[in-house]
């Protein structure tokens, strides 16, 4: 499972006011509050809910991938049949297996064919005529596939945007919340503090994990249209779906 540094980007130059009042409000002594984000980002209980959530949506994703990878060679009617069988809210059946089964296998036959094929110097007009047939099915299956792996890689994208937010937005209201009890001109990460300031660590881990737990959507964000289907704070290193 991947981790993600969610908080490096969110206050790499952080600095929360309390307000414009606050900010404002002459002080013989300027306060600064500092907060330990490794702490918080292990600390914060919907973290690995919210990273395991993005991972399954991401599989979810990258399984359409796989599937027209394994049915690449079918024509168009036991293409849709195979789609229709593999869908994740197909009910499993015995036979509804063995003819996905089948209908792979059909898909892997016809691809060494067209290879045998396209290598053999003289084909009659029927094997020519067959070798036309696979090599449009293949074209066709080809762009079909690089369609929904573009697909795909923007669902995704959109969705690690999504959590980033989620994630930005309830460290930042947690921040600020406690900046303002403890009437805390600016916020700093620890980090960078080498001496001083008040550290509001706990406080801060407290809100996140009183905060009502956060989820994402596992229906992709809406795509363009194309022929494919479509189809952690900030998370800095989180990838993409591969091709």
């Amino acid at each position: 499972m991947k981790h993600y540094s969610f908080w490096l980007v969110l206050i790499a130059c952080a600095v929360v006011p309390l307000s414009a009042a606050a900010a404002a409000a002459p002080a013989p002594v300027l306060n600064l509050g500092v907060v330990d984000t490794d702490r918080v980002s292990g600390e914060y209980k919907a973290m690995q809910t919210l990273n395991q959530q993005y991972l399954d949506f991401q599989k979810q994703q990258e399984a359409q991938i796989l599937r027209r990878q394994k049915s690449r060679m079918l024509f168009d009617q036991e293409l849709r049949e195979y789609l229709d069988y593999s869908s994740p809210t197909a009910a499993p059946t015995a036979d509804r297996d063995k003819r996905l089964v089948d209908l792979e296998k059909l898909s892997d036959d016809r691809s060494k064919r067209l290879l045998d094929l396209g290598q053999k110097k003289d084909r009659t007009a029927d094997e020519d005529g067959e070798y036309q047939k696979l090599d449009t099915t293949y074209k066709q299956r080809t762009q079909e596939l690089s369609a929904i792996q573009s697909d795909v890689q923007r669902a995704v994208e959109a969705k690690q945007n999504e959590l980033m937010k989620i994630i930005t937005d309830s460290f930042n209201a947690a921040v600020k919340a406690v900046a303002d009890e403890k009437k805390l001109p600016m916020v700093l990460r620890r980090e960078i503090v080498l001496f001083g300031g008040t550290d509001i660590t706990d406080d801060v881990i407290t809100k996140l994990n009183q905060q009502p737990m956060p989820t994402i959507s596992m229906a992709p964000a809406p795509a363009p249209a194309s022929s494919g289907t479509a189809a952690t704070a900030p998370a800095t290193d989180a990838k993409t779906a591969g091709k």
